[in-house]
């Protein structure tokens, strides 16, 4: 059933689950986030993707006419994604990451012939022994990019199995904003994204957020 974050005559949003994937891949069988949608909207334009792992906020385009100028706002930054991330370790230092990246993640610090630029801000919001809630923003698009990049400065997110090791349900990983223009009327549109059970199940077990908080709250106001 799909958790319906905003919807009008043009827009779509959704909290995604985690371990979901978006459209189909091998599996005939297994759900598919872009077909549910299907089925509760009717035609839609996937206009941006999450991994299998990561949940929160996403959208979906309504209508083929506003398609361009969307586009036109993930070109010029206009479209602007906050996810939060718990990480291993004390991540007490906030600071922007600006390196390569290869499409499937390895990092060449110093080789400018070689990956992709990718930038990314982290903000430390808690930061404890036994692990860090962070607030990220994307500055580049590239696959993995969080993920790399955290593991780059050796706070690889909990969870993460391919870039650090694999202690948790999924990479606690989680899209919570994503804030726009909208295409028809030009006023600014903000989504929030609450984080699913497992990421503050998480969060709590490694005390970085206790269990009278929301996290949400935490990483806004800390």
């Amino acid at each position: 059933m799909l958790d319906i974050l905003y919807e009008d005559d043009a827009l779509l949003f959704v909290n995604k689950p985690p371990d979901i994937v978006v459209q189909r891949s091998h599996d005939p069988d297994e759900p598919v986030l872009l077909e549910m949608a299907i089925a509760h909207a009717g035609n839609l334009f996937l206009m941006q993707r999450l991994d299998r792992g990561t949940s929160g906020v996403m959208f979906f385009s309504k209508r083929a006419d506003i398609n361009s100028k969307l586009t036109r706002q993930f070109e010029t930054k206009q479209i602007r994604k906050r996810y939060l991330a718990l990480c291993e370790g004390e991540l007490e230092e906030s600071q922007t990451i600006d390196t390569l990246i290869t499409r499937v993640g390895p990092i060449k610090f110093g080789v400018r012939d070689h990956g992709k630029r990718a930038v990314t801000s982290i903000v430390s919001r808690r930061a404890t022994p036994r692990g860090s809630l962070v607030e990220v923003e994307l500055r580049t698009g590239r696959t993995h990019q969080i993920r790399v990049h955290l593991a780059a400065i050796g706070h690889p997110i909990i969870g993460d199995w391919l870039y650090g090791v694999r202690n948790a349900p999924r990479p606690m990983l989680h899209a919570a904003e994503l804030a726009m223009v909208h295409p028809l009327t030009n006023a600014p549109l903000r989504v929030l994204a609450p984080p699913p059970v497992d990421f503050w199940k998480v969060a709590e077990e490694r005390k970085i957020v206790s269990r009278d908080e929301d996290i949400l709250t935490a990483a806004e106001s800390s």
